[in-house]
This record gives C-alpha cells, structure tokens and sequence, in this order.
C-alpha cells in the first residue's frame, strides 16, 4: 500500500494577542460608543458596507484596496459580474500581475500605484518619516472625515504579537482618550476587526519590508476620479475611451505610469505601444499623445538627472 502524505495541519482563527481588544468583545464594543460620540468614527460606516476577506493567503492588499476603492465609490469603468460595474481583486491587475501578488504579495508602492491606476489619490508615508504624534494626527483627521479620506496601514504582524509578518489593513475608526485605532483586518479567517494602540502601531510600521529594502508604512487615499483611468486600459478600450484617459492626465498620473512599467504591469505597456504606431492614432487624439510623451520624456530626464 503506498504511504500517504501527512495532511497538513488545518487552522480555524487565532486568538488575539493581549494588547489587541476584539471589536466584537464587550471592551471592543464600549470603544466603539465612545468613539463614535467623539467623532472618530466618522470612516468607518462606508468601508463597513464595503467589509471584504481577502480572496487569497497573500492578498491582504488587494483586498484592502477594494474595500477603500468601493467605499470611495469610484466606478470601475469595467465590468465585474454581469452588467455590474464593481471592485474585486481581480480587476487590480494593472501595476502587477495577480499570479506575482498571489505569491509575493504587494508592497506599500505598488500599492499606491494600483490606487491611482484605479481612481483615487494615494499619499505615501514609511514608517521612518513620521512621528507617533504625526501618525496620530493624521488617523483623527481621516476618522473624523465622512467617506472622503481613508488610511491603509502596511504593518508587520509580529510587533503586534500576532503571528505571520507584513500585513495590510485599513483603518476604521480611532479612540482618541485611550489613542486606539481600529483595524479592519481582512484577513478575518484569521484574527477578527481589532482595536490596537497607536503607538503599537506606529513601532509595526518600522520594521524593513523585505522585497522593498524600506520601511511599512500608511497611505491615505482619496478619490482622484469618477471613472478608474484603468478603464482605458481594457483590452476592449476604444479611441474614444482612451482618448478622454490621455486628455485628463496630468504629470502625477504620467509618473505613475512610469512607475507602474517598472512594476511588470500588464494593461500599461500595452496602452504605450499602441501609443507608439503614429499611423494607428486618431488624428483628433494625436496632440494628446504628443504631449503624453513630452511629459514621459521630462519625467524620465528628471528622474535621471544627479542629485545635488
């Protein structure tokens, strides 16, 4: 009889650590009163409708991602089931490929890169270039804001004493007189919506990310567009599409691109080619894309350019 492989072992949930206080608990559930009378919870009911568990072991950011991208109500601009146009993890595909995130996951950059490809506005803050008191100030401003900014934390697990390492979540909500934050964790197969301190926190953003060389960090992202820019970059896209992608552009849109070629982005570099055969452009989109590549071009000279 031939020997059977071990079944590998099988989990149902983690306790959380002490430090982490269970939304759901009694203690979790009070922090939720009080800070919803103080005003810092003003987030949290537009990412609740959106709440999603991440679809893959390493998704953790795109499944933060489409819980902000949906509670920002932004439009896809693409279907996603149907004639339904919605965020799901396999529409965010535009600055890395979904078989790389599946088995790396994402970084804190690439993150950013996939929210402007997407619709929204993403500031980038690593954990070495911020105080806890700077962090602080900016968790209260975005929690006491309805649905217009949200705060994506990148962490690692283990300053936290959960167990795994980089994670990613968003923000809910704040406890300003315990100076708590509420992570909405989607990996909710795993450890359940948690409150954590702040300065817990903070010191989870300071460990290196190993495929970037560079600290964890936050993003606070806004909603940039109505319609995703992504969705010019459909396979299906037309001219006309296309055409309204390239004339919204500014810089900071061209140098995201230009960041997402380096990322093995699949729907950018396809766009660029068709932008390199000058016979197949429309005559009506041909000033777009000679200004789209002036700005390319200045961008690259200036990313090259010494320091100093």
């Amino acid at each position: 009889m031939a020997n059977l492989a071990p079944a590998l072992p099988s989990f149902y949930k983690r306790p959380l650590p002490d430090g982490c206080i269970a939304f759901s608990s009694a203690e979790g559930r009070a922090l939720f009163r009080d800070a919803l009378a103080q005003g810092t919870m003003e987030g949290y009911f537009a990412l609740a409708e959106q709440f999603h568990t991440q679809a893959e072991p390493a998704y953790c950011g795109l499944g933060t991602l489409v819980m902000v991208l949906n509670a920002l109500e932004i439009d896809p601009g693409r279907t996603w089931k149907g004639p339904w146009r919605w965020y799901s993890e396999a529409q965010l595909d535009c600055c890395r490929s979904l078989d790389d995130v599946a088995r790396d996951g994402i970084t804190l950059t690439q993150l950013a890169c996939l929210a402007r490809c997407n619709g929204a506005r993403a500031d980038v803050t690593f954990g070495d270039a911020t105080s806890l008191e700077a962090f602080r100030a900016d968790v209260q401003q975005a929690t006491s804001s309805p649905g217009e900014k949200h705060v994506i934390v990148a962490y690692d697990r283990r300053t936290l004493g959960q167990t795994g390492s980089g994670h990613f979540s968003p923000i809910g909500g704040m406890h300003a007189a315990r100076d708590l934050a509420l992570l909405l964790d989607v990996a909710r197969f795993k450890y359940p919506p948690h409150w954590v301190p702040l300065e817990t926190l903070h010191r989870a953003m300071l460990p290196l990310d190993p495929a970037s060389g560079r600290p964890r960090g936050f993003a606070t992202l806004r909603r940039a567009h109505e319609v995703a820019p992504a969705a010019a970059l459909r396979d299906d896209a037309d001219w006309t599409e296309i055409e309204r992608f390239l004339r919204d552009l500014d810089i900071t849109d061209v140098t995201v691109l230009a960041g997402c070629l380096q990322d093995g982005a699949t729907a950018v570099p396809r766009l660029l080619e068709m932008l390199r055969r000058p016979d197949d452009v429309p005559e009506g989109v041909r000033a777009q894309v000679e200004r789209v590549w002036a700005q390319i071009a200045a961008a690259q000279e200036r990313a090259s350019a010494p320091s100093g």
